[in-house]
């Protein structure tokens, strides 16, 4: 997890379920939930139908569908 946040590494591990992530515009959200979704899917077996990311804008959920 390359220049991760202490904050944003904390958001990659969280194993307690759900995890609400806030933050301004620019501070890495998508890039955070992007590797936490990755980790979840290979990791953890985490099928992606068990999965529900909601963005704000339609251009970072492009953004994150794509780098997924």
């Amino acid at each position: 997890m390359p220049n991760l946040t202490k904050e944003q590494i904390e958001v990659v591990n969280h194993n307690d379920g759900n995890i609400l992530v806030s933050a301004s515009a620019g501070s890495g959200k998508t890039h955070t939930m992007i590797e936490r979704l990755k980790r979840l899917i290979i990791q953890k077996s985490v099928s992606v139908n068990q999965i529900l990311a909601v963005t704000f804008t339609e251009s970072a959920a492009s953004d994150m569908k794509e780098k997924l």
